[in-house]
């Protein structure tokens, strides 16, 4: 395991939008009308105002693997119908997939078939690397199944302590805010050159894969889980060391944490325990060694059969006993 390369991927949970109008400030000029067209009127049903599904986005520090990692769309029966996602079947790119769940959110559940699925898709790297998976400490990614079947898949699971994404999860810093600020220009672009001011969920879920893949698969991530510290301790950008109040990268211990230390970094309620979430550093206990078989008949070798006398009926007896 030593000689095998660290590879990190962070996956996290962000809310996608199925519109992003009446938006304050949207103004359309006479240019970007249809032929025809001396106005814009927004068509959008209060229910498409509020419709919400989950991306499970997956990002890596290697540029040549972050193409395999798999992305997630969550949605539920309602807004994922059976129609729509026949429609989509031949407009969603190969490691893409479309979930429909009772809801839309992220459960333990699913978050056990997103690791299978991650496994799956690295299955290439597993000889040659270390699978590092990055996730914060939301409820549906604490549970003892994960991590035990992280530890079957060869998966390390690194937690970002609860209250500190917003300084230390790449996604969270440098993925998904450009994402939401090119989905939001990539709906009102689409709305505007629709003819009737509409954009289909069809429509707007295959530009939404276009998107992420383009995104995704276009820029590097590796100056991102650099700055983060996740590379290498000497890379931490200066706003991380900023907010600890750090002069410069501090050296830190490559021992797992404490009971007392993984208390500050789970939310209080959790109920996560340290032997779970570090039995991959645990030592194993040791098989304990079979009972000899007593003298007397062998115990892999049946009694005698036919007439039994008294005295071997006896001994019989006593075998069974002992």
């Amino acid at each position: 395991m030593a000689s095998r390369l660290p590879l990190y991927i962070n996956m996290d949970e962000t809310s996608l939008a199925y519109n992003y109008g009446r938006g304050k400030g949207f103004m359309v000029s006479k240019r970007a009308l249809p032929s025809g067209k001396t106005h814009r009127k927004e068509a959008l049903s209060s229910s498409d105002a509020k419709a919400r599904i989950s991306f499970l986005g997956f990002v890596t520090h290697d540029p040549a693997v972050q193409p395999q990692l798999p992305q997630i769309l969550i949605g539920n029966e309602r807004r994922f119908t059976k129609k729509l996602l026949k429609e989509l079947a031949a407009h969603t790119p190969p490691g893409y997939y479309l979930w429909r769940e009772k809801s839309s959110w992220n459960t333990h559940a699913l978050m056990r078939k997103a690791i299978c699925i991650l496994a799956k898709h690295l299955k290439d790297y597993v000889a040659t690397h270390q699978l590092i998976l990055v996730l914060d400490v939301a409820g549906c990614h604490l549970h003892h199944t994960i991590c035990s079947l992280a530890k079957q898949k060869g998966i390390l699971l690194l937690y970002i302590p609860g209250k500190l994404t917003w300084l230390l999860q790449p996604a969270d810093t440098h993925v998904f805010c450009r994402l939401k600020r090119r989905l939001r220009q990539l709906w009102l672009d689409l709305a505007v050159r629709s003819a009737s001011g509409e954009v289909s969920h069809a429509e707007w879920l295959a530009e939404v894969f276009k998107l992420v893949k383009k995104l995704f698969n276009g820029i590097p991530w590796r100056s991102a889980f650099e700055s983060n510290g996740l590379l290498d301790n000497s890379t931490i950008g200066t706003r991380i060391l900023t907010e600890l109040g750090w002069a410069q990268p501090n050296m830190l211990p490559s021992s797992i944490p404490s009971a007392e230390q993984l208390k500050v970094i789970l939310p209080q309620r959790s109920k996560m325990a340290h032997a779970t979430m570090f039995s991959w550093a645990m030592p194993k206990a040791k098989a304990k060694a079979k009972p000899k078989a007593k003298a007397g008949f062998p115990a892999d070798k049946p009694l005698p059969s036919g007439p039994i006398s008294s005295g071997t009926r006896a001994k019989k007896k006593s075998l069974v006993i002992d």
